[in-house]
């Protein structure tokens, strides 16, 4: 590592500066600019959900919370919406054995006071059974030790940070920002054979630092090395110094750790400098949105990588398709259909699930959270492996996933399908699988 730069940004300081910036999964773009795909498709059941019985549930609800980061400039809603169209549809068929679920989503205004009061509120009201779909950028180490207090357990749509991977009662669906890194990097260097890397991600503590550190910590297996690792506040709205910095230590590869906008910004500083042609420039899942190819423009095709922790956004297999379904007949017009938004379905499957494998007239929250806690094999045409809860301190089941590039068509499409990353802190749980 032969570079490291680092611009400490606080939490505090980061709300005002995030107002123009996204982070974490698939942002950016209009929102349902391909939402027509589900109907060009065989169109899929959209009733089987739940029991798929066609009657509505009508018994004592069943109560499921969310805490997701929603205004501030920051909108996570992508998640839980998801999550609560596939709830309806589970209601408008026989619910939890005939019981329906009322779903409380709570915007948590990206302030640590807020996520610590609702998330007090949710385990006081013993008829929360369980958090399904969070997605708060600033929430994971706050409302942990809460939820250990009232024995709560959450299925999380998107983790941002380390704590929300390391928590002994929070489960994320996706796969966070440092294995989506690591995944970016290891295929660059087991399919292009690449070892010299540069990096920039945003420098909000226990993210950037985060995955750069995940990055070298892999390298550091496989000969390889990055002799660029820049860290910068948010929005990154000049590019140039970066620029320059690769031209000064000539990586073989840049890994663009940034939310969707800000990437833009830098690839179209590397266009500028036709940069494209020398350097093999990659990103986290951040970049991977129907409408960013657009973004970025044609002198990219061919030429750019991004993560993908679920499958393809258009992808014609079942689940997904079911997934774009669901939205289209119970969700709205506006709702993305992104990456966060796959997270947030299958968070909603997998606890109805649980759910379903319970007396209805015995769900507390003390059997769901036992039956959360019980879930393994969860299988789907959306994730590489089948997911699973577990007691443990760390969850990070979506752990194989897949690249993407930009075709030369302008289009996404798989570079490499299913493969585990290769963090070596991911030892233990990858033990534990077995």
């Amino acid at each position: 590592m032969k570079r490291s730069r680092y611009f400490p940004v606080a939490i505090a300081g980061v709300i005002t500066a995030l107002t123009l910036s996204a982070c974490g999964g698939s942002t950016g773009g209009t929102p349902n600019a391909d939402a027509d795909i589900v109907e060009q498709s065989s169109a899929p059941n959209t009733d089987k959900c739940g029991l798929g019985n066609g009657t509505k549930a009508t018994g004592d609800p069943i109560t499921i919370g969310s805490i997701a980061t929603m205004s501030k400039g920051l909108d996570f809603s992508s998640a839980p919406l998801a999550a609560k169209a596939y709830f309806e549809c589970v209601n408008a068929n026989g619910g939890i054995n005939g019981r329906p679920i009322e779903f409380v989503l709570e915007d948590d205004g990206l302030d640590p006071q807020k996520v610590g009061a609702l998330a007090e509120r949710f385990a006081g009201d013993q008829s929360v059974v369980a958090m399904v779909a969070s997605a708060s950028f600033i929430g994971c180490a706050i409302v942990n030790p809460i939820w250990v207090e009232a024995n709560l357990y959450e299925i999380a749509g998107v983790g941002t940070q380390r704590a929300c991977f390391n928590s002994s009662n929070i489960a994320p669906v996706n796969a966070g920002p440092r294995l989506s890194s690591i995944a970016a990097t290891q295929y660059l260097v087991e399919d292009k054979g690449i070892k010299t890397f540069g990096q920039l991600a945003l420098g909000i503590p226990e993210l950037g630092d985060w995955a750069i550190e995940g990055v070298n910590e892999y390298l550091a297996t496989v000969g390889g090395s990055s002799v660029i690792n820049e860290l910068l506040p948010p929005p990154v709205s000049n590019a140039a110094p970066v620029m320059n910095l690769i031209n000064s230590e000539n990586p073989g590869a840049f890994g663009v750790w940034l939310p969707a906008p800000d990437a833009t910004v830098v690839l179209k500083a590397a266009e500028q400098q036709n940069l494209g042609d020398k350097v093999e420039f990659s990103c986290q899942t951040t970049c991977y949105d129907t409408t960013f190819p657009s973004q970025v423009g044609p002198y990219w095709n061919g030429k750019f990588t991004a993560n993908s922790e679920f499958s393809l956004l258009d992808a014609t297999t079942p689940d997904n398709q079911q997934w774009r379904a669901i939205i289209q007949k119970y969700g709205s017009a506006d709702q993305p259909r992104d990456s966060f938004s796959q997270a947030g379905f299958i968070g909603a499957m997998i606890v109805v699930k649980a759910l379903l494998s319970l007396e209805p007239d015995k769900i507390s929250r003390d059997t769901a959270s036992e039956a959360i806690v019980n879930v393994k094999g969860f299988s789907t045409d959306m994730l590489c492996k089948p997911w699973y809860y577990g007691k443990s301190d760390r969850h990070n089941a979506n752990n194989s996933m897949r690249q993407v590039m930009i075709d030369d068509e302008g289009k996404w499409a798989i570079a490499k399908d299913c493969f585990v990353v290769a963090d070596p802190a991911l030892a233990e749980v990858l033990k534990a699988e077995q």
